[in-house]
């Protein structure tokens, strides 16, 4: 069953993303095993990421080898809440 990963990053904000795009993490991500979707946005007080993976595992791997090793100095990551996902709706063709 696909769950959905929310974490946020106090204190972070639009600049913090965009030195993360440019360690290449965008592209990481593209092509990690289990990811389906990624949004994202400074909330005034941090920056939320919201994603959406097939599994919890596949989720831990991607950010133990990819996130973790790149964040700047002195980052705090709040702990992932996760919840399994009940409807995925899409735009229809």
């Amino acid at each position: 069953m696909a769950i959905v990963v929310m974490q946020e990053v106090p204190g972070a904000d639009a600049a913090f993303a965009d030195g993360m795009r440019q360690a290449g993490v965008v592209e990481e991500l593209q092509a990690a095993k289990g990811f389906r979707g990624h949004w994202s946005g400074a909330t005034g007080s941090a920056y939320r990421v919201i994603e959406l993976w097939d599994s919890r595992e596949e989720y831990q791997a991607w950010y133990d080898g990819h996130i973790a090793p790149k964040l700047p100095p002195g980052a705090e990551v709040t702990e992932p809440q996760f919840f399994d996902l009940h409807f995925e709706i899409t735009p229809q063709a």
